[in-house]
C-alpha cells in the first residue's frame, strides 16, 4: 500500500510559505543570512563572543520566528508569551497544511493523526505562569498534543525526537500509523526555533558547523553546515482513499525505513555506513523498486569531511547491488540553501523532492565547483545536480530522501511522482467561500486568491474552498470561471462582519410567481429538495417536469392547477431543504396557496395529503365561473359591490371579480391585469370552497409544531382554528392580509426572512411595510434575475456567510488543488503589555494588574470576558490563586466561570455586597449543578448552584445539607429555590425545612403527591425505574452522561431509590412549574392536579425544548427570560454574590 502526499506547508529562511521556497530554490537562493559582529551584538550577542575570531556572524533564519497569531487559535497573549516559539510556528505551519489540503477537521469523517517534533528549547521559564503551565508551554513533549488540541485532531499525536532525523522519522511513524489504519489522514514535520539572541555561532575546527557562513554539500571546500530555523509540515493519506476522495496528489511514497546505527561507529555522534546502507535497502525492498529505476536522491548532505563520502558510500553500495553503472542519478541536498534546519531538516528535504516532481524540474545544490575527492563520485551512481534543469525523462519520476541524526537514527523515504490523470473540466458557475477570522485577513485572503486561482479549474477551487476549514467573517463570491473570479475577488467587497439567522420566517409566494422552470437548478443541485419534490410528484401523479426542466413553454405555467402545484411541490422541497441543513424556522407565512405549504412544513397535513389537497383546491378553483384579477398601486382601493380586495399588500392591491364587473372597474383606474382567467379570493370562489370543505372534512390535521401567520386574519393563526375547514374555506374565499402578516413578523422580532419560491414577492411584502429594519436578511432562494442557477448559488453562499454551513453545495466529482492559506497576522506576544486604562468600578488596582498580567491585555472593562479574552482553565487557576493572596477571599472556580467576566471577579472578591435575594438551585440526580451553567449565565441575580459534598441516603437529609449551606450564605429569608428533574424535588423538600420561602422554582419536575411514598405512583416509578436501567446499561441520555462520568452511576441510582421513598411533605409558598413538551391544552388539566398537591398559588409556565434540552441554547433563552420576570424582588444585604 502506497501513501499520498495531499497538503503541505513550510517556512524556511528567505520563504514566507512554500510557493516562496519553491521559487528560491529555482533560482539558486541562499537563505542563509550574513551580518557583521557590530549587528550581531545589537541583536542580542554577548559582546565577548561576538569580538572572538572563531566567531561567525550567519544564520539561516525565520522573519518574524517569535511573533503568533494568538488571537487565530484563542490564545490570551500572556499564554501565547509563555508557550515555546517552537510550538506556535509549528502551529501556525500545521494549521496551513491541513488548509492545503482542503480539509476541515471538525467535518472530517475519519481520525487524523499527527507526528512531529522541535529542536532545543531556546528559552527558560520566567516565573510568570503556575509551575504546570510554563511546563506545558516549554516542554517538546506537548508540541503534537498542542496542535491536536487547537486543530481538532483525534487520532494520534506523539512527539517525535531523533535529532537532525525527526521530521522524517515523524513521516516514517505516520505513514506506518496509516497503513496500520491507527488513522485516516496524518500530518508529519518538525520545526526549529532558536533564541533570539542565537545571530550566529563559534566555529570549531573538525566540528560539524562551517567556517564561513556557507554550506557546500559534496564541495572540495566542504567544511560543514550551518545553524538555521525552519518548520515543515507534510499531510499524508491512504493512496487508495484519496484517489476516492478527490485529493490533490502532490507525490507518492511508496516505502520507508527507519533504524538506528547501534554501536557500528566511530563514537556516538558518527555516522555509520552499514546503518545508513541497510536503512537505504530496507527502505527500497518495502518499496518494491528497484535502486536503477531512482532518478533522484536528496541526501542528509551536512557538508562535513566525514559525514558527505559516509553518506555516498552508503548509496553507491545500495544502488551498484546489481550494476557497475555511473552517474544515472542527480544527488542534491538542500542544506546548500538553508543550512541545517535542526528537527525541520528533514521535511525540507522531502517537500522539496515532491516540489521537483510536481513541477518536473530538479534544482541546484548551491556552492558545488568541484566534487570533494574523498566521494569518488565518478565511480558512483550519482552526478550533483549543480542547476535547475528538466526532471530526468526515464519514467515516471522516482526518488529517495535521506536523513540521519545525531545519535544514530536514520531515516530514508522513496518517493514517486503522482501518476499523470484526466482532470475533470465540470463547467459551470461555482461558489468560492471566502472566510478568515477577521476583516483584514478576509480581505488579505480575498488577494491572494485573485492572484493563484487563475492557474485552476473552477470547480477545483470551490471544491478546495469549501473542504477547507469556515470562519467568522464569510463572503461568498459566484462566478463563471476563474477569470471572472479573479476579478470579483479583487473588487471592493462589501463589510463580511460575523452574522447569524437569528429567528427566520419562511415566505411562500403564491399564483402568478411560477412562470418558468424555476426548480431545474435546486433539483440538479440539491439532494433533499429532488426527494421532496419526487415525493410530491409521485403523491398526485401529474406530471410537474416542467418545474424542474428547462426549456417547457409558457401555455403549462398558466394552468391555475399546475401552477399551485409547482409552487406546493416547489416551496415544500426548499423547506425540506432548509431543515436536513438545520435551518429552522419559527413562524411561516404563505400566500394563498403559499399557506398550504406552510401548513404542511408545519405539520398540519403529511405532504402527500397536503398535496392532494392543493390538486383539489385548483381543480376546484378552475372549475368556477371566469373572472379577472388587476394589482393597483396603492393600499387605498374603493371597490363596489361586486369587486372584492383579493389581497391587501404595502402600497398595492390586488382586486378580483367577475369579468363584466372588472372591466368596467378596469376602465375607471390605472390597474395592471393579472394572466388568470379566474377571480380569485372573491365570492365567485363560493363553489369552489364547498368543494374544498368535503375534501377537508375527510382529511386527518394534526396541530401546527410551528406558527402560522394566518392570511384571513393577518394575525398568528390559532392553532385549533387551522384543523377546521372553516378556516381554509374562509382563506379561500377572503382577502389575503399581506401587510397585517408583515406587521405581525416584523413586531415579533423576526429579522431573517427567506422566500422558498420563484421571485421576491412576499419579500418586497415584507421589505415595504413601515415597521422594516434596514439590518434585517432577506434570502430569495430561487431569486429574481433571468440566471436561476447564479440566484440560487448566491442565496446558498448568503446562507453560509449566515452560519449554515452545510448550504454549499457538494462537488465529489472535481478534485481539490493547492491555494492559500489563512493569513495570520503574527505579532511578539512576548512584548510586555502594562496596563494603561480601567474602566470598571472598584476594586481597581490589584485586581484589575491581575487580570491585565494574566491574560496579557492593557485595558481592562467590566464587561470583558475571561475565556473570550484567551484564558483557559490553568491560567485560571493561577488567577484566582493570585486573587486569593491579594484579597484574602477564596474565589470557587465554578462560581466565577458561570459567568467568567472581570466584573463578576470584583463581584465575587468583595465580602460585603447589596444585592438581589439570591436563587439557590439543587443538583440533579447525579450530584452536579452543572446542566444549570447556560440559565446561571441568563438570570440578572445572584444564583448559588448546590451540590452534595457526601453520600446522602434519604431526600430528607440530603435536604438539610443544603438548607445548612443556604443559611450559611443567607441567614435569614425569604428565599427563593429550585431545582430541575430530581432537583425539583429535593427542592420541594428544602422548601419544606426553610421557615420563609417566597417561591419554589420546579424546572420540569415536581411531586407527584403529598404524604405517601413517590414510587407509589405509576408514572414515577416507571420513570424512575428505566432511568435507573439507563444508568446501569449506559443508555439513553442519561447512559451517554453516565459513560462520561462513570463514577457518578452509583450516586444516581442510590438518589433514585431514594425518590422513590420520599414522602412529600406539604409546602404553603407560591410554586411556579416549567413544563417542557407540553401542550398548551393539557396544562389546564396539570395545574387542576397540582392545586390538589400544593397549598400555596400554583404557575404552570410551558417552555421550550425537551426535558434534557430545555437547560442548553436555544430553548434556555426563553426559560431565562421567563424566569427573569417571574423571580421575587428582595434586597438582601451579606455575601451572596455567587453563581
Amino acid at each position: 500500500m502506497a501513501v499520498a502526499v495531499i497538503g503541505m506547508a513550510c517556512r524556511y529562511p528567505k520563504a514566507a510559505d512554500i510557493r516562496e521556497y519553491w521559487a528560491n530554490l529555482r533560482a539558486g537562493v541562499e537563505g542563509i543570512s550574513r551580518f557583521t559582529r557590530d549587528e550581531a551584538i545589537a541583536m542580542g550577542v554577548p559582546t565577548d563572543i561576538a569580538q572572538r575570531p572563531e566567531f561567525v556572524p550567519a544564520k539561516g533564519f525565520l522573519a518574524g520566528s517569535h511573533n503568533f497569531d494568538w488571537t487565530f487559535f484563542g490564545y490570551s497573549r500572556a499564554e501565547a508569551a509563555g508557550i515555546d516559539p517552537q510550538q506556535r510556528v509549528f502551529l501556525e505551519c500545521a494549521s496551513a497544511a491541513i488548509d492545503d489540503a482542503g480539509i476541515d477537521p471538525t467535518r472530517f469523517p475519519g481520525w487524523i493523526g499527527l507526528y512531529a517534533g522541535a529542536d532545543v528549547v531556546g528559552r527558560a521559564a520566567d516565573g510568570s505562569q503556575s509551575e504546570m503551565a510554563e511546563v506545558i508551554g516549554r516542554e517538546k513533549d506537548f508540541l503534537a498534543t498542542r496542535v491536536a488540541y487547537k486543530l481538532g485532531f483525534r487520532g494520534p499525536a506523539v512527539t517525535v525526537q531523533t535529532a537532525c532525523s525527526t521530521s522524517l522519522t515523524a513521516t516514517h511513524m505516520a505513514v506506518r500509523s496509516l497503513l496500520g489504519l491507527e488513522c485516516d489522514v496524518a500530518l508529519a514535520g518538525g520545526v526549529t526555533v532558536m533564541a533570539k539572541d542565537e545571530w550566529g555561532y563559534l566555529y570549531e575546527a573538525g566540528g560539524i558547523l562551517s567556517p564561513d557562513g556557507h554550506c557546500r554539500p559534496f564541495s572540495a571546500n566542504a567544511g560543514g553546515t550551518v545553524p538555521s530555523e525552519g518548520v515543515g509540515v507534510v499531510v499524508l493519506k491512504r493512496l487508495e482513499d484519496a484517489l476516492r476522495d478527490g485529493d490533490r496528489i502532490a507525490a507518492v511514497i511508496l516505502g520507508s525505513a527507519l533504524n538506528n546505527d547501534g554501536s557500528d561507529k566511530m563514537g556516538y555522534t558518527a555516522p555509520s555506513i552499514t546503518g545508513q546502507r541497510e536503512v537505504i535497502g530496507y527502505a527500497q525492498h518495502i518499496a518494491g523498486i528497484d535502486p536503477a529505476d531512482i532518478d533522484y536522491v536528496e541526501a542528509h548532505g551536512t557538508a562535513t569531511r566525514m559525514g558527505d563520502p559516509v553518506e555516498v558510500q552508503a548509496l553507491t553500495d545500495v544502488f551498484q547491488v546489481s550494476t557497475d553503472a555511473t552517474g544515472w542519478c542527480l544527488l542534491g541536498a538542500v542544506k546548500s540553501n538553508l543550512g541545517h534546519t535542526g528537527a525541520a531538516a528533514g521535511v525540507a528535504g522531502l517537500i522539496k523532492t515532491v516540489l521537483m516532481m510536481e513541477h518536473r524540474e530538479v534544482v541546484p545544490t548551491l556552492h558545488y565547483d568541484e566534487p570533494n575527492p574523498l566521494l569518488d563520485i565518478e565511480s558512483t551512481p550519482f552526478q550533483v545536480c549543480a542547476s535547475t534543469g528538466p526532471w530526468p525523462d526515464r519514467g515516471v519520476p522516482l526518488a529517495a530522501v535521506s536523513s540521519f541524526g545525531v545519535g544514530g537514527t536514520n531515516a530514508h523515504v522513496v518517493v514517486q511522482a503522482a501518476a499523470e490523470h484526466d482532470r475533470p473540466l465540470r463547467n459551470g458557475k461555482r461558489i468560492l467561500p471566502v472566510s478568515a477570522a477577521s476583516a483584514d485577513a478576509l480581505s488579505r485572503s480575498r488577494e491572494d486568491l485573485a492572484v493563484h486561482v487563475p492557474g485552476h479549474i473552477l470547480s477545483e477551487v470551490s471544491r478546495t474552498l469549501t473542504g477547507r476549514r469556515f470562519h467568522r467573517h464569510r463572503q461568498a463570491i459566484v462566478a463563471d470561471d476563474v477569470a471572472q473570479a479573479a476579478i470579483l475577488l479583487r473588487e471592493t467587497a462589501p463589510s463580511a462582519e460575523p452574522r447569524t439567522l437569528g429567528k427566520v420566517a419562511f415566505l411562500f409566494p403564491g399564483q402568478g410567481t411560477l412562470r418558468s422552470a424555476a426548480g431545474a437548478a435546486p433539483y440538479r443541485l440539491l439532494p433533499a429538495f429532488k426527494t421532496a419534490f419526487d415525493e410530491v410528484a409521485e403523491a398526485v401523479k401529474i406530471d410537474l417536469s416542467p418545474v424542474i426542466t428547462d426549456g417547457e413553454g409558457h401555455d403549462w405555467f398558466a394552468n391555475t392547477v399546475h401552477q399551485q402545484l409547482g409552487l406546493f411541490a416547489l416551496g415544500y422541497a426548499l423547506g425540506r431543504q432548509l431543515n436536513e441543513w438545520g435551518v429552522k424556522a419559527t413562524a411561516l407565512f404563505g400566500n394563498s396557496v403559499g399557506e398550504y405549504t406552510a401548513a404542511a412544513l408545519a405539520g398540519v397535513w403529511q405532504p402527500d395529503v397536503a398535496a392532494n389537497l392543493v390538486f383539489e383546491r385548483a381543480t376546484a378553483m378552475w372549475d368556477t365561473e371566469p373572472g379577472l384579477m388587476a394589482t393597483i398601486e396603492t393600499a387605498d382601493v374603493h371597490c363596489g359591490p361586486e369587486i372584492s380586495v383579493a389581497v391587501a399588500g404595502p402600497g398595492r392591491t390586488v382586486v378580483s371579480g367577475p369579468v363584466a364587473a372588472m372591466e368596467r372597474f378596469l376602465a375607471g383606474h390605472q390597474a395592471r391585469p393579472l394572466a388568470t382567467q379566474r377571480a380569485f379570493h372573491s365570492p365567485l370562489m363560493k363553489p369552489a370552497a364547498a368543494a374544498l370543505r368535503a375534501a377537508l372534512a375527510a382529511t386527518p390535521a394534526r396541530d401546527p409544531r410551528i406558527r402560522l401567520v394566518s392570511n384571513e386574519t393577518g394575525d398568528w393563526a390559532d392553532p385549533d382554528s387551522v384543523l377546521s375547514p372553516d378556516y381554509w374555506t374562509g382563506q379561500m374565499l377572503n382577502t389575503v392580509r399581506l401587510t397585517d402578516g408583515a406587521g405581525v413578523l416584523l413586531a415579533a422580532g423576526f429579522r431573517s426572512f427567506i422566500e422558498l419560491g420563484p421571485g421576491a414577492s412576499m419579500i418586497s411584502t415584507v421589505r415595504h411595510h413601515p415597521s422594516w429594519q434596514a439590518g434585517n436578511t432577506t434570502i430569495p432562494l430561487l431569486g429574481t434575475s433571468e440566471d436561476p442557477e447564479r440566484d440560487l448559488l448566491r442565496a446558498l453562499g448568503a446562507l453560509w456567510e449566515h452560519g449554515v454551513d452545510s448550504a454549499l453545495p457538494a462537488d465529489s466529482e472535481s478534485l481539490r488543488c493547492s491555494l492559500p492559506s489563512h493569513p495570520f497576522a503574527p505579532t511578539d506576544p512576548d512584548v510586555e503589555v502594562k496596563p494603561r486604562k480601567v474602566t470598571t468600578t472598584a476594586p481597581r488596582g490589584p485586581l484589575a494588574d491581575l487580570w491585565c498580567r494574566t491574560l496579557g491585555v492593557a485595558s481592562v472593562s467590566e464587561s470583558d470576558n475571561f475565556f473570550a479574552l484567551g484564558g483557559e482553565s490553568l491560567m485560571l487557576v493561577t488567577l484566582l490563586r493570585q486573587v486569593r493572596e491579594k484579597t484574602g477571599r477564596a474565589v470557587s472556580t465554578i462560581e466565577f466561570t458561570a459567568n467568567a467576566t472581570y466584573g463578576e471577579l470584583v463581584r465575587l472578591s468583595k465580602v460585603d455586597t447589596i444585592a438581589e435575594s439570591p436563587l439557590f438551585l439543587v443538583a440533579d440526580a447525579m450530584g452536579t449543578a452543572l446542566g444549570y451553567q447556560e440559565l446561571v449565565g441568563l438570570i440578572d441575580r445572584p444564583v448559588h448552584c448546590l451540590e452534595p459534598s457526601r453520600p446522602a441516603r434519604t431526600i430528607e437529609s440530603l435536604a438539610t445539607h443544603y438548607v445548612e449551606r443556604i443559611r450559611e450564605i443567607q441567614p435569614s429569608g425569604p428565599y427563593t429555590v429550585g431545582g430541575w428533574s430530581f432537583g425539583a424535588i429535593v427542592a420541594h423538600e428544602v422548601a419544606a425545612q426553610l421557615d420563609h420561602v417566597n417561591m419554589l422554582i420546579c424546572l420540569d419536575g415536581h411531586i407527584p403527591a403529598i404524604g405517601r411514598p413517590i414510587g407509589f405512583d405509576p408514572e414515577y416509578l416507571v420513570g424512575s425505574t428505566w432511568s435507573q436501567a439507563s444508568a446501569i446499561l449506559g443508555i439513553g441520555p442519561i447512559g451517554r452522561r453516565i459513560r462520561r462520568a462513570p463514577e457518578v452511576r452509583d450516586q444516581f441510582v442510590r438518589n433514585v431509590s431514594a425518590l422513590l421513598r420520599y414522602r412529600p411533605r406539604p409546602v404553603s409558598c407560591p410554586v411556579t412549574v416549567f413544563k417542557a413538551d407540553v401542550h398548551t391544552r393539557t396544562v389546564t388539566a396539570l395545574l387542576t392536579r397540582l392545586n390538589r398537591v400544593y397549598q400555596g398559588p400554583v404557575r404552570i409556565h410551558p417552555v421550550a425544548g425537551d426535558h434534557w434540552s430545555m437547560l442548553t441554547s436555544p430553548h434556555v433563552h426563553g426559560l431565562a427570560a421567563r424566569l427573569r420576570e417571574l423571580l421575587p424582588v428582595h434586597v438582601h444585604s451579606g455575601d451572596s454574590h455567587g453563581h
